[in-house]
């Protein structure tokens, strides 16, 4: 038997056995669950620049509104699925279920730290009456759950700098927070905030959708890794400490057009450090 013979058979049983896996109902779909690539990935490796290196940093605030369309594979689905759930709920399980997410504060200075029973009484509450009969008893016990449908946008801390060694502008996120509306009483709050690196580990694991090839979808590590999102900056690092909507009251379309003019500026000081 030749070589030729042996690589013709050698094919033939590669190609025979590739469609001869067994599959269960479990894998839902051609390819067992097991062996998709999402399932197995990691925290992807973010090049942080030495001190020397960084020539340029520019601190920002923004927010996503997840109500856009260009932003819905991080608000839904409202309720879990078996293969993917929202942001809101990554972060939520992975700080009072699966303990992967342990850095969460109240500011976004992370200087006052929320214990998990301040953040399990940020999420659910219980509404409560007295009996109107005995003053010492109460009436009833409602319990009143926040969840990913109460979500209208994220608030993301992130330093923009430049690293002259790699030649590049970078975005490093420090901080996300998801800004809620309280489903009884309409107030509208940042529920926590999260260290954004210490929540990348849950993020890598959870899968976010992607309306244009259900095979490539793209962890929520990926995703904000690759800004895949729409954005309105609401603040910008300066010497009052103050937001855009303090200085641009008159409306809506002011903090807009401002927002957009920071953006331009961040485009424009990356593109006058090229010579042609």
């Amino acid at each position: 038997m030749n070589r030729l013979t042996i690589a013709v058979i050698a094919t033939v049983f590669s190609i025979t056995s590739s469609y001869a896996q067994v599959l269960s109902p479990e894998d839902d779909g051609p390819i067992a669950k097991n062996e998709r690539i999402y399932h197995n990935n990691q925290v992807i490796d973010f090049p942080l620049p030495r001190e020397i290196d960084q020539m340029f940093s520019h601190r920002h605030w923004e927010r996503i509104n997840v109500r856009e369309k260009a932003n819905h594979h991080l608000y839904y689905p409202v309720m879990p699925l078996p293969d993917r759930k929202s942001l809101y709920d990554v972060l939520v399980d992975g700080i009072m279920n699966e303990g992967t997410i342990m850095e969460v504060f109240a500011d976004d200075r992370f200087e006052i730290p929320y214990t998990n029973e301040e953040i399990s009484n940020n999420v659910r509450q219980v509404d409560t009456a007295w009996n109107r009969d005995n003053p010492f008893e109460w009436d009833y016990i409602d319990t009143i759950d926040v969840t990913a449908k109460d979500v209208l946008y994220y608030t993301v801390k992130s330093d923009w700098y430049m690293d002259k060694r790699r030649g590049q502008m970078e975005n490093y996120i420090i901080g996300i927070a998801p800004t809620v509306q309280h489903p009884k009483t309409k107030d509208i709050y940042p529920l926590f905030w999260v260290w954004f690196p210490d929540a990348r580990y849950a993020l890598a694991t959870n899968v976010s959708f992607n309306r244009q090839n259900n095979a490539a979808r793209m962890t929520f590590d990926e995703v904000f890794k690759m800004r895949f999102f729409d954005s309105v900056i609401i603040k910008e690092d300066n010497v009052y400490d103050r937001a855009v909507a303090d200085y641009k009251r008159r409306n809506n379309l002011d903090q807009l057009l401002e927002s957009q003019r920071i953006k331009q500026n961040l485009r424009n000081f990356e593109n006058d450090l090229w010579e042609y």
